[in-house]
């Protein structure tokens, strides 16, 4: 390996720009040598951008190059298993962007194809390196919070729908649920060890299509960015709840939305336990200590010193040169989209499933 890993960035949008590429260029042991999208003037617009060497218009290109010894894929969610597969069949390590396919099946048939080639498969769930996170994690630990039974997590957008492909069930695989409910469901497994989803019910809402508002931050993807009107869940989730039993004899509570009539964004997950509970933001613990009642706030930094894409860049490198263990691993990314999978077959048959070692199994 050289002295630098050679990185190619697969995607030219907005994660890809203002998430991956500044990531990389904080690593001093990496180099982003090539960048690929099917629309050629993007991916030569943001090499030129950031100094990247080359600029490709197929991904067949790219993964010919020598020099790319890894990969980061940021495309629209439908293509991350295939390229995936197609970049570990040239030799490459992969960093994929969440999430790590459209169903468990195809992230299934990535991890043989990782296995059989001896090369990295990181999914990037950013959002397990949070300091909050990480913090809590220890907590439940090292005993902290006893045996956690029920936890609640949360991710609510007021108007927050990105339109443009992540509006189309085809490219994107669905809503809400899928772009955002990915990180809090996975982050709260995180920190409560990992357990196996067991049974699931959920219901989605596809509601709210279409506003027009000024001045309003949007996440949309560049074909789409600063338009005020559009389709923004054309045949997607807009909103989504479920209600997950796992197999160490918990109950996880989820609610996501894009777009719900709420105050204000915001986001959380709560844990509780036999020995204390815990509210994630702000990070606050609640016991009793000698006959009475606590509150305890754990002070955390307000401004962490590295993003978590950075932090999760840093342990996919050090993974691949054998310096550390992955803190995800490709079956992280089949429970988590498991779990994904079950609520959507939920909802579309009213119904719960429980989730069977290769397939969604209706349940009653």
């Amino acid at each position: 390996m050289a002295e630098k890993i050679g990185i190619g960035i697969i995607g030219a949008g907005g994660i890809a720009e203002y998430a991956h590429i500044p990531a990389y260029l904080q690593q001093s042991d990496a180099r982003i040598v090539a960048v690929a999208d099917v629309v050629p003037e993007r991916a030569q617009a943001l090499a030129e951008k950031n100094g990247i060497p080359r600029a490709y218009g197929t991904i067949e290109d790219l993964l010919l190059d020598p020099d790319v010894e890894a990969v980061s894929i940021t495309t629209p969610n439908a293509f991350h298993a295939p390229i995936s597969s197609a970049a570990l069949e040239a030799g490459k390590h992969v960093f994929c962007e969440k999430p790590p396919a459209i169903s468990a099946e195809e992230v299934r048939r990535v991890k043989a194809l990782a296995e059989r080639s001896g090369k990295t498969l990181y999914y990037c769930l950013n959002n397990r390196f949070r300091p909050d996170v990480m913090q809590l994690r220890r907590y439940v630990q090292n005993g902290e919070l006893g045996e956690i039974y029920y936890a609640k997590t949360w991710t609510i957008r007021r108007r927050g729908a990105p339109g443009g492909w992540f509006a189309n069930k085809q490219m994107s695989g669905g809503g809400a649920l899928i772009d955002i409910g990915v990180h809090c469901i996975d982050w709260t497994l995180f920190i409560m060890g990992n357990p196996q989803p067991v049974e699931i019910f959920g219901v989605t809402y596809s509601k709210i299509k279409k506003y027009d508002l000024e001045d309003h931050r949007t996440w949309s993807p560049p074909e789409v960015r600063g338009q005020a009107q559009m389709d923004r869940a054309v045949d997607v989730d807009d909103m989504a709840t479920a209600l997950i039993r796992l197999d160490n004899g918990a109950t996880l509570s989820v609610e996501v939305s894009w777009s719900l009539n709420v105050e204000q964004d915001h986001e959380n997950t709560e844990l509780f336990g036999t020995r204390a509970g815990a509210s994630m933001r702000p990070l606050k613990l609640f016991r009793d200590e000698y006959g009475r009642m606590v509150n305890l706030e754990v002070k955390m930094p307000e401004r962490p010193p590295a993003t978590g894409h950075s932090r999760a860049i840093r342990n996919f490198l050090d993974t691949i040169q054998g310096k550390d263990k992955p803190v995800v691993t490709p079956d992280d990314g089949i429970r988590i989209m498991q779990i994904l999978d079950g609520i959507y077959a939920s909802a579309e048959s009213g119904k719960s499933v429980t989730i069977g070692a290769k397939s969604l199994v209706e349940a009653r």
